[in-house]
């Protein structure tokens, strides 16, 4: 206790001039003297975006952990190693943030010039859950900003389907590019001498700029993706020539993947068309960012309420097979079990009179219901290594699309470097899921999913799967059969704490509707549960599909 005693005492010290002179500058609302509450207050949590606050807060855990260190390895002289360690601490909190400080100061003064709707939300992160630290200090950092940018009502930042910003637009993304730039930022933030200059300008330029696309779910997903990429890379530009270095630069089309509000109103859908700045401190940061973060799949809405209606493709009646034979017998089956289902779920509503259309390929299941469709993935995953996303403070869950049928395939481009237009680096994936087969016999039919592969950053799919389904399948009459299905579906991934569900839109080949697989977490081989829904609008069957992968 002694030698901690030591170690306060300067932090206290130290303390004194910061309080002091913020102490001078400090009124109440009536103009008279401020309470050490409200000075307080000031000091280091002010609600004023250009208040010294979070220059203030990095000189004071700059010094309390350069005191702790240089109480740590100061050895006789612990008081005085325990000072020197601050004063260091201190300095290099003050340019952290006072760069913070100066940028949402200066964001907030563009936003009241032009009467933007702009949204600043700071990402920060729990230094010891990222290094192991033993201190005991609890150190959350903030490592970057998310701006959203959304249009306002008469002017928006670009005409419906065009890519080109309009003239009142890149004035103000000009403004705003300009706060990014690494050597008007090392000037703001107190670096006077060349040499200042030049070490924060280095340390500046580590980080990393994203700029992001946003649309509302109306329309064709892909089309949104692009148009939505188009205009991030635009932006992209803007800030490459208000000086923001094109190695720091990257740019996606997010399209309708990522919503902050909800689709089913006008205002929702408003609030969704935006352009998103995201600044990350560095490589690592922008790392640990795209690994993290997720949807918010609460706003998502079903396929159906949507502007893009999952299409259900057209299946021509062709000669009889051996399967459409088999369908003939198992729909006064399939009728019989779903009476046991109905009573079960009284409250469902299922297809009194269920028939499978010629050239539908029959999985043996039950009448579709909400309750026995559903993939139970538990809760959606949060951000892991103590990384905190602006998505964590809003509840997301999975009711509007808790089933494949109820969901519909959601595009979103890849994030990419803006100096040679290259999709950013990874060659990481989820346990399991780096490109392998998984296979299940369905109702006698087997299910080949080749190809499996997805990104730990988001959770995303890597690529579009290879699926392969081979109808009475009966390896012992005919080794060598012929697929009955090849198709290359569109893929959907969630992350919850039960799995990956990994969700495959199959638009009706061969009345095939959507396949819902829960991918084990730890890299286990066979699925968790899953789902083949099958049949026509009206008319949809389930099955349980739990494929194993082929080693």
């Amino acid at each position: 206790m002694k030698s901690m005693t030591f170690a306060l005492r300067p932090i206290v010290v130290a303390l004194i001039p910061v309080l002091a002179l913020q102490g001078c500058a400090t009124q109440n609302q009536q103009g008279g003297k401020a309470s050490v509450g409200e000075s307080f207050k000031h000091t280091f949590a002010s609600d004023d975006p250009c208040s010294n606050s979070k220059r203030n807060v990095g000189i004071l855990a700059g010094a309390i952990l350069g005191g702790i260190i240089g109480n740590q390895a100061g050895g006789n002289n612990k008081e005085a190693a325990t000072l020197v360690g601050m004063g260091a601490g201190a300095a290099i909190g003050a340019i952290i943030g006072a760069e913070l400080d100066n940028r949402q100061c200066e964001l907030y003064k563009i936003q009241q010039k032009y009467a933007l709707e702009m949204k600043v939300t700071p990402i920060t992160t729990n230094a010891n859950a990222n290094n192991g630290s033993s201190t005991g200090v609890s150190e959350t950092q903030k490592v970057g900003l998310s701006v959203s940018i959304v249009d306002r009502e008469g002017k928006p930042q670009f005409l419906s389907g065009s890519d080109e910003l309009q003239s009142d637009a890149r004035q103000q993304f000009m403004e705003i590019a300009q706060q990014y730039s690494a050597e008007q930022q090392a000037t703001q933030a107190g670096a006077r001498t060349n040499e200042e200059k030049i070490k924060a300008t280095n340390e500046l330029r580590k980080k990393r700029v994203l700029l992001i696309g946003h649309t509302d779910d109306t329309g064709k997903s892909k089309l949104n993706a692009d148009l939505s990429e188009r205009r991030a890379k635009v932006v992209a530009q803007v800030f490459k020539s208000m000086g923001v270095g094109d190695g720091q630069l990257y740019y996606q089309g997010a399209g309708e993947t990522l919503p902050i509000s909800d689709n089913a109103t006008p205002e929702g859908r408003a609030k969704n068309r935006r352009v998103e700045i995201v600044d990350l401190s560095d490589e690592e940061t922008f790392r640990l960012y795209l690994q993290n973060r997720r949807p918010n799949t609460a706003y998502y809405r079903p396929a159906d309420t949507a502007g893009n209606t999952m299409e259900t493709a057209y299946v021509a009646e062709v000669g009889a097979t051996s399967a459409s034979t088999a369908n003939k017998g198992r729909t006064q089956e399939v009728a019989k079990m779903g009476k046991a289902e109905q009573t079960a779920t009284a409250s469902e509503s299922v297809p009194s009179q269920p028939e499978l259309t010629r050239g539908f390929i029959n999985f043996g299941g039950l009448p579709a219901t909400s309750a026995n469709a559903t993939v139970n993935i538990g809760e959606m995953a949060k951000a892991k290594r103590g990384f905190m996303l602006i998505s964590e403070a809003q509840a997301s869950d999975m009711a509007q699309i808790s089933s494949c049928n109820k969901d519909r395939p959601r595009n979103a481009g890849a994030v990419k470097s803006f100096k040679d237009g290259k999709a950013y680096a990874t060659s990481e994936y989820l346990p399991g899921l780096y490109g392998r087969s998984w296979q299940d016999t369905v109702g006698g039919n087997l299910i080949v999913l080749n190809g499996v592969a997805v990104l730990r950053d988001g959770a995303a799919p890597a690529n579009a799967p290879n699926l392969k389904v081979y109808a009475n399948y009966k390896p012992s009459q005919n080794r060598n059969p012929k697929p009955d299905v090849i198709m290359t579906p569109a893929v959907n991934a969630y992350q919850g704490s039960n799995g990956l569900l990994y969700r495959v839109f199959t638009q009706g080949e061969r009345g095939m509707q959507c396949m819902d697989v829960l991918m084990p977490a730890d890299g286990t081989t066979t699925a968790k549960a899953g789902k083949v829904i099958y049949g026509s609008k009206g008319s949809e069957f389930v099955s349980d599909f739990k494929p194993t992968m082929i080693r």
